[in-house]
C-alpha cells in the first residue's frame, strides 16, 4: 500500500512516469543502460498490478525485441545464478514464446512439480483449484532454479540460488498473449484455458530490484525480517497433510480433473493433467529441506488444524497464525477449510469452462476465477479485514505486509508504516487518503486490489483514522 512508489531513479511518482513514459518511443542504446528503463519497467508493471493484460504488447523500438531495455539492466549485473547466466548469454533476449518453451530453456525438469489450489503470494486472489499453482523445481547440488505459474494472469515467478553471493534471486516474468492486440483485449478464457501458454508475442524479465518498490516486491514474503537477513523459499503448508496441495486423492485435485480432462491440449503448465496425480507435495516439501529452507515463518500444521476443526469446528493453531497476520506480526496464512471456492459457483464455472473449451459458448461467458471464492473466505485469507477492527487496525491487518519497521526503510513506501501510525506526516496520512479513494483500475490505488479490498463502512473507518 505505498502512498509514493515511483521511478526509483527520479523519485518521481507512479501517475507521473507513466504519462512521461506513453508520449513516444523509448530511446535504445545497447551500449548503455538508461534511466528511462526504469521508466518502461514502471509502465509495463502498472498494467500487471491491475491483475490483466494491459491491452496491447510492449513495443519493440528501433529494432530492437520488447522488453530489451530491462534485460539489458538485469545483464548489466552480472548475477552469478543460472536463470541470469542462461538468459543473458546471448546479445539479446532468448526468442521465448510459450511456457514450455520457457521451461525447456530453463532445463527444468517435469518429474519435479508441485501444484496448490491456494497462494498466499501474488496470486492470492487468483488462485484456486480450478487454476492452481505449479511450481517446477531443479537442481543440481547447492544450484537450483525454481519457476512458478498459475493461469490467469500472464505472469511467471521465477527464483534461483547465487552461491557466489550467498542469497537467493528473484525474478517476474511479463509475457504478452496476442490477444491483448485485439480491440477488446484478453478475456477470462484466453487467461485461464491453455491458450495463455502458448503463442506469446513477446515477454519482459524483471529482476527483484525492478519490483521492490512496488506490490510486487518479493522480498515482504521472501525476506520477512528485512535487508541484510536471509531470504527464504517459502511453503507454509510444509508438512504432510498438505490440505490444499494436490496429492493425489484430494479434494483440489478432484475439482481440477472434473473442469481439465477435456482440455485440448490436456496440459496444465507443460504437464499432462493425467500426470497430476503423480506429482506430490513432498517434492516440494523435499526441495526445501534439502537446501535449508525447513524453518517456515507462521507454518501452517495441516494434521492438526485439520483435527482441531474436526474436533470443534475451530482451531487454536489457526486462530494463533491469524491472530499474527491481523496484528502485523508475519504474512497471512493459508484459508483453514479444505477449499476456499463456493461449490454451487465452482460447479458452474466448471460446467461454463467445458463449454468454452468444446466450442459451445464464447470465451466471454467465462467467469473471473476470483468471482468463485467464498466471500465469508476473503477475511480468513486476509483479502479483507477481520471483522470488527476499528480503522487502526484495519490499516495494520491490510497492509502490514509491505508497510512496516522489518522491510527496507530507505524505501518511499516505508515513509506510510502502520505499524508507527502516530509518528506518520500530515502529508502522508494525506496521500494515503486520496489514493484510498481512487478507482480499483488505478495502479495507485490503496491498498492494491490484487491483494485486499476493503468495503465502504471499512474505508470511512480508515480514512477517519488517518484524518486524526
Amino acid at each position: 500500500m505505498s502512498t509514493r512508489g515511483g521511478d526509483l531513479a527520479s523519485g518521481e511518482p507512479h501517475d507521473r512516469v507513466i504519462a512521461r513514459a506513453s508520449r513516444g518511443p523509448r530511446d535504445c542504446n545497447p551500449g548503455r543502460v538508461t534511466k528511462r528503463a526504469k521508466v518502461v519497467v514502471v509502465r509495463a508493471l502498472g498494467c500487471l498490478l491491475l491483475i490483466s493484460a494491459c491491452g496491447q504488447p510492449m513495443p519493440a523500438d528501433a529494432g530492437l525485441p520488447a522488453g530489451y531495455d530491462e534485460w539489458a539492466a538485469l545483464c548489466s549485473k552480472h548475477y552469478g545464478d543460472r536463470i541470469s547466466a542462461k538468459f543473458c548469454a546471448g546479445t539479446a533476449p532468448p526468442f521465448i514464446e510459450e511456457l514450455p518453451d520457457l521451461e525447456r530453456f530453463l532445463g527444468l525438469s517435469y518429474t519435479r512439480e508441485s501444484l496448490t489450489g491456494l497462494s498466499t503470494g501474488v496470486g492470492l486472489r487468483m488462485v484456486t483449484p480450478l487454476n492452481p499453482r505449479a511450481i517446477v523445481m531443479q537442481d543440481d547440488g547447492p544450484e537450483f532454479e525454481v519457476l512458478s505459474f498459475s493461469r490467469g494472469e500472464p505472469l511467471v515467478e521465477l527464483i534461483a540460488s547465487d552461491s557466489s553471493a550467498q542469497t537467493l534471486r528473484f525474478f517476474a516474468l511479463q509475457f504478452h498473449p496476442r490477444c491483448e492486440a485485439s480491440p477488446t483485449g484478453c478475456n477470462a478464457a484466453d487467461l485461464l484455458t491453455p491458450a495463455i501458454e502458448f503463442n506469446w508475442a513477446s515477454y519482459t524479465l524483471f529482476d527483484e530490484d525492478a519490483v521492490v518498490n512496488t506490490p510486487l516486491d518479493c522480498n515482504t514474503c521472501h525476506q520477512p525480517d528485512g535487508p541484510g537477513t536471509r531470504k527464504i523459499l517459502r511453503m507454509q503448508e510444509l508438512l504432510p497433510g498438505w490440505t490444499h496441495w494436490f496429492n493425489g486423492d484430494s479434494h483440489p485435485e478432484d475439482l481440477f480433473l472434473q473442469a481439465h480432462q477435456t482440455d485440448d491440449p490436456a496440459m496444465y503448465a507443460g504437464l499432462s493433467t493425467q500426470e497430476l496425480s503423480q506429482q506430490l507435495p513432498d517434492a516440494l516439501e523435499n526441495f526445501l529441506t534439502d537446501h535449508g529452507f525447513q524453518d517456515q515463518p507462521n507454518e501452517f500444521n495441516s494434521i492438526t488444524i485439520d483435527s482441531e476443526l474436526r474436533g470443534s469446528g475451530a482451531s487454536a493453531t489457526w486462530d494463533g497464525l491469524y491472530n499474527n497476520a491481523v496484528t502485523g506480526q508475519a504474512i497471512p496464512p493459508p484459508y483453514f477449510g479444505a477449499t476456499h471456492v463456493d461449490p454451487a459457483k465452482a460447479a458452474a464455472w466448471v460446467d461454463t469452462y467445458r463449454r468454452v473449451i468444446a466450442g459451445t459458448s464464447s470465451g466471454d461467458q467465462l467467469p473471473d476465477t476470483r468471482t468463485i471464492v467464498l466471500d465469508s473466505a476473503l477475511p480468513a485469507m486476509s483479502i479483507r479485514p477481520k471483522p470488527g477492527l476499528d480503522g487502526r487496525g484495519i490499516l495494520v491487518h491490510m497492509c502490514s505486509q509491505c508497510h512496516n519497521s522489518r522491510l527496507d526503510q530507505t524505501l518511499s513506501r516505508a515513509r506510510f508504516n502502520v505499524m508507527t501510525l502516530d509518528a506518520m506526516s500530515r502529508e502522508e496520512r494525506d496521500t494515503a487518503i486520496t489514493r484510498l479513494q481512487l478507482a480499483d483500475d488505478d495502479p495507485l490505488k490503496m491498498p492494491p486490489p490484487r491483494f485486499r479490498v476493503l468495503s465502504p463502512d471499512e474505508l470511512t473507518l480508515v480514512i477517519a483514522e488517518l484524518s486524526k
